[in-house]
Formats: C-alpha cells, sequence, structure tokens
C-alpha cells in the first residue's frame, strides 16, 4: 500500500481553540498527506496541492527538533508507520492527518489509521469534508475530527455553497459514527455576517464551531467578535470559540 506523502512530523496542534473535539495545545505527530482538490487562497502548504509534483517527503529525525531527512514518494505504509513510532515521544495526544486532503487517498489512509489504532494512538482527521462518501470510509476509525467550512472569501471552489453543504454532510457522518467533531471557519476582512448566519444555522445542535482569522491576521477586533456574537446567538454560547494557529506563534510547525 503506497502514499503519496509531504511530511511526518512532531509538534503541538496549535488550533482549535477550547469546544469540545478540538486537541489543542496537545502534543501529536502529524502525518501530512500530499494533494488537494481545492485551491484556498490562504493556503499555507500550497507546495504539496499538486500530488504529482511532490516527489519526496520529509521526516523528522528526532522528535521536536525540526532536523528533516528526505524520501523519495510514493512511501510505503510500513515507512509511514515506521517513522511514527520513531517520532513517538510517549506523551503523544493523537496522530493527526492532515493535508494537503487525506481523504483523496482513502484507501492508504484508512490502512493508516487501522495500523494506528490497533498500536494505541488515538486518530485525528483534519479534512476539508467535501468529500462525505470518502469521510463515511474513515468515519469509524476517527477518534477527533476537524472539519473545515470553506468561506466564500476561501476562493475554493465556484459552487462555494454546494461545498459547504457537503461539508456539514461529513460532520454528521463522523458525529453518528462517535467521533468528536467541530467544525473550523476561517474567516477574512471580507467575510460577510450573512453568510456566518448560514453556516451556524447549518451547524445548530450538529457540532460546535470555532471561529479563525486568516494568517497574516488582518481582521479587526470589532468585525471579528461581530462574526462570535452571531454563531453564538444561534449556536448556544458555549458551542463557539475562537482558534488562532498559536503554533507560528511558538515558532514551531
Amino acid at each position: 500500500m503506497k502514499l503519496i506523502m509531504a511530511e511526518v512530523f512532531n509538534s503541538w496542534q496549535g488550533e482549535g481553540g477550547s469546544v469540545e473535539g478540538s486537541a489543542f495545545g496537545r502534543r501529536q505527530i502529524f502525518v501530512r498527506f500530499a494533494g488537494c482538490d481545492l485551491h484556498c487562497n490562504y493556503c499555507d502548504s500550497k507546495q504539496y496541492l499538486d500530488a504529482s509534483k511532490v516527489s519526496r517527503w520529509r521526516y523528522e529525525v528526532k522528535p521536536f527538533t525540526g532536523q528533516f531527512e528526505y524520501k523519495p514518494n510514493p512511501a510505503s505504509l510500513d515507512e509511514v508507520v515506521d517513522t511514527v513510532l520513531r517520532l513517538d515521544t510517549g506523551d503523544i495526544h493523537s496522530i493527526s492527518y492532515t493535508g494537503g486532503e487525506p481523504t483523496l487517498q482513502v484507501k492508504p489512509l484508512k490502512g493508516l489509521m487501522e495500523h494506528m489504532k490497533e498500536l494505541g494512538f488515538g486518530n485525528f482527521l483534519e479534512t476539508h469534508g467535501g468529500l462525505p462518501e470518502l469521510i463515511r470510509e474513515v468515519a469509524p476509525i476517527t477518534d477527533y475530527a476537524s472539519v473545515d467550512i470553506k468561506d466564500e472569501t476561501a476562493g475554493a471552489t465556484e459552487d462555494w455553497r454546494n461545498l459547504v453543504l457537503h461539508e456539514v454532510e461529513s460532520i454528521r457522518i463522523l458525529k453518528e459514527a462517535g467521533a468528536k467533531t467541530y467544525a473550523k471557519l476561517v474567516v477574512t476582512p471580507e467575510t460577510k455576517l450573512e453568510n456566518v448566519r448560514w453556516y451556524a444555522e447549518l451547524l445548530k445542535d450538529l457540532t460546535p464551531l470555532v471561529i479563525q482569522p486568516r494568517e497574516p491576521i488582518d481582521i479587526s477586533q470589532g468585525r471579528l467578535m461581530g462574526f462570535y456574537r452571531e454563531a453564538a446567538r444561534i449556536l448556544g454560547r458555549k458551542n463557539v470559540g475562537l482558534s488562532f494557529q498559536v503554533h507560528k506563534y511558538l515558532n514551531v510547525f
């Protein structure tokens, strides 16, 4: 079983805030898959979007050192498992499967998740959620999930409303399978309050929402709090949180 990988490393989860399902502040091993079918204008992993151009993947040599070495793609399942085990520091909350979009390689993703679960690790899926039929395949072995709600200003796809509906369906699938799940909304100064209201109405009685400003942060606190207030009015005051990419401020990846 082969995987097109981007990188594997040991770090802190820097997103998610304090809502249920978040692993914010927890130690994780990140397994980043290459390839994505969306094109968000704020993507911080653009070098990995076209999997056919990612000829090699990097892995951290020693945990939390930022020292990397490289191997050619595709990687074998055994190679990735061995890398994860060598980076295990004994305090790992879960394995984060991220990208890119990991579900685009759903068969090797599922194989890896099953293997890590057998070894006693928790599985944390970070996904744009736009492919619910693939989410369904890994939902039963997912312990935690962060699912994007792609705002109109992300520019992810022309039919952004349909994408949002698919993302909400993915959240429903994960929740029904027992995964602790939250939705993540990246907002910009151009985000419309009416869209935030729509997202919140779709998520009501389904899952909590974290609102995360685009990096570098260029949105006013007043506007950010306005989005928060509107979402909390619909979802309930305990079901909304703020998320920031704290790992960037800690100068870790």
